[in-house]
């Protein structure tokens, strides 16, 4: 199975969605692309026609989009995936929401679906708009280290820094470059699985720089599990 996340930067689905198929995804989460216009196998949400979640589903796998909690901060979508592997997904594009901003917004959602998560085996996959780097001094502070410690307890590990071994805020391979300068990488992008699955971890990559600086400023993630 591999699965795919890319902020796409804006832009018709038409064109960034040929990228995301080139690189064979079972699953892509895409966010910042435009609503889909005659794009088949794509679901879409968001209340902005040019900007929103787009996700793809590969013809073994289905993508089912449950209720959304009440109050969850967008864009933290729960999709019942069904297919060669069930497990619930969470497409992510963290906002910088007033009240929970980037980091706060993905802690928030996943307390309101905690249940969820624990009742299945549970992918968060996307742009999550935050790094360890950024953490606050405050032991009790509500940051990227604090997702990574909830996720955890939810028996839940980010596949990048699994399969390559490196520390959070130490990752030597970014997914964003800042104002698309190469002086100015971050890695803000992520996919978490249930820790029972990362002795199927086979691959994972970060596109690179020159090859997609003509469409984002994000690179894709892409993770590759060999199947049972």
């Amino acid at each position: 199975m591999r699965l795919v996340s890319w902020n796409c930067c804006r832009g018709r689905l038409a064109a960034k969605g040929a990228r995301v198929k080139a690189l064979r995804p079972d699953l892509a989460v895409v966010q910042e692309c435009a609503r889909p216009q005659a794009e088949r196998g794509w679901r879409w949400f968001g209340d902005n026609p040019r900007q929103g979640v787009g996700v793809w589903a590969a013809s073994r796998y289905e993508a089912r989009a449950l209720p959304c909690a009440v109050d969850v901060p967008r864009y933290a979508i729960p999709l019942q995936v069904t297919g060669a592997r069930s497990f619930l997904l969470l497409a992510i594009w963290a906002q910088n929401d007033p009240a929970h901003p980037y980091v706060q917004a993905v802690i928030r959602a996943v307390e309101l679906y905690r249940d969820l998560i624990a009742a299945q085996p549970t992918v968060l996959l996307g742009d999550f708009n935050s790094n360890a780097i950024w953490n606050r001094t405050r032991q009790d502070a509500r940051d990227h280290s604090y997702l990574v410690n909830l996720l955890a307890e939810l028996g839940l590990v980010s596949s990048y820094h699994q399969f390559y071994g490196e520390a959070p805020g130490a990752e030597s391979k970014p997914t964003f470059y800042f104002q698309w300068n190469k002086k100015k990488p971050y890695h803000i992008d992520y996919c978490f699985i249930p820790e029972a699955w990362s002795p199927r971890l086979s691959k994972v990559r970060v596109g690179g720089y020159a090859r997609w600086k003509a469409w984002s400023d994000h690179r894709p993630l892409v993770v590759d599990l060999a199947d049972v």
